[in-house]
């Protein structure tokens, strides 16, 4: 007689119920496997697609920058995607695509950010041109100028109404008593223009969520020095590096628009090597032309031959042999008396029908 073996429904229960989450484990190993692998996919796929907008990006700018430069004494306003494009002396960063600058000259904040980008070209002349300078910025920075002088209010004229600028210079008074507001720009650059510097200028309150920088414009001794936060939020801007000398108001302004001592004074070294490098070509080319037939012996014969104004303008040029910059006082000075004897020697040269210099 056969016995039917009794099965307790209880076990049944236990087993297909192991069973069943054994399942589900493996269906959410495979589902999160599965899953992983598309956002790899999606996550990959959107970094190269921002590497190739970058790189595009970065191409446009370049071409910008070559159009701007050769338009010497433009402003101009660019349309652009939104983008953040970080400057130092020798390149330019979109994302991770970058472009070297070369031996262009191109003053701007450590980030230019936005639809929008401003640049200004002017020619940079020491008599004669040694380069252009191009100045670029956004309308999220802010330049607020600081002054009682005429000279400040000369300097407010004097740059670009398509930049962010105010309504006008403010007075000390003004700027003491805390007229000046934060108005919800990203970055705020303060501008003093003086003939008698301090060494810290106290900001109004309310900017503690603004980037802050500052400069100080020397407008006696021709001079600027910037200005940094003494710290996170503080209200104190204090000086930062040495004072630079200014010959011309080009130069001034590549301080006003770089927000970085060290990043401004490569791009002032770089500046002065390819005047020296201008100043050596010029020197050669007036010594070739000296014995010709048609200068030898004449008046014009003595304005060619070693100059010694080109002479003296390479000597105070000569970053590899002073190896630093700011360059010296004495050499500053050189600079600027040449700069003189030059423009009276192009006048007679101009006065008895010879070539001119330059």
């Amino acid at each position: 007689m056969h016995h039917k073996r009794f099965r307790y429904p209880g076990r049944l229960g236990k087993k297909a119920q192991e069973e069943s989450q054994l399942n589900w484990i493996f269906i959410l190993i495979a589902g999160a496997v599965i899953l992983g692998f598309f956002i790899f996919l999606v996550m990959k796929q959107r970094t190269a697609s921002e590497a190739k907008l970058s790189g595009k990006l970065s191409q446009q700018l370049n071409t910008i920058l070559v159009g701007a430069k050769v338009s010497s004494g433009t402003v101009q306003e660019i349309p652009t995607p939104e983008l953040s494009i970080r400057f130092t002396c020798n390149d330019y960063y979109i994302g991770p695509a970058s472009q070297r600058l070369g031996n262009r000259i191109v003053f701007a904040p450590t980030y230019v950010e936005g639809e929008k980008i401003v640049t200004w070209t002017l020619d940079w002349n020491v008599p004669f041109k040694v380069t252009s300078f191009l100045y670029m910025t956004s309308p999220l920075v802010r330049y607020v100028l600081v002054g009682d002088t005429d000279a400040a209010k000369e300097l407010w004229q004097s740059l670009p109404t398509k930049i962010n600028k105010g309504a006008a210079a403010v007075s000390f008074a003004d700027f003491q008593s805390g007229k000046v507001k934060d108005e919800g720009d990203k970055y705020v650059r303060f501008i003093f223009v003086v003939d008698r510097p301090s060494a810290s200028y106290s900001m109004p309150s309310g900017f503690d969520k603004v980037q802050v920088t500052g400069l100080i414009v020397d407008t006696n001794l021709r001079q600027v020095q910037f200005l940094v936060r003494a710290g996170d939020g503080s209200d104190t801007l204090v000086t930062s590096g040495p004072s630079y000398q200014y010959l011309e108001d080009e130069a001034m302004y590549g301080a006003i628009f770089t927000d970085d001592n060290n990043e401004y004074a490569c791009l002032m070294k770089r500046a002065y090597t390819r005047l020296n490098m201008v100043a050596r070509v010029y020197y050669e080319k007036l010594n070739l032309i000296a014995p010709l037939p048609a200068y030898e012996g004449s008046s014009c014969e003595g304005f060619y031959k070693d100059n010694q104004n080109l002479k003296q303008l390479i000597a105070a040029t000569d970053i590899a042999a002073s190896a630093a910059y700011p360059l010296s006082t004495s050499s500053y000075g050189s600079i600027g008396d040449v700069k003189v004897s030059l423009k009276e020697q192009n006048t007679r040269l101009q006065l008895q029908s010879c070539s001119l210099i330059y």
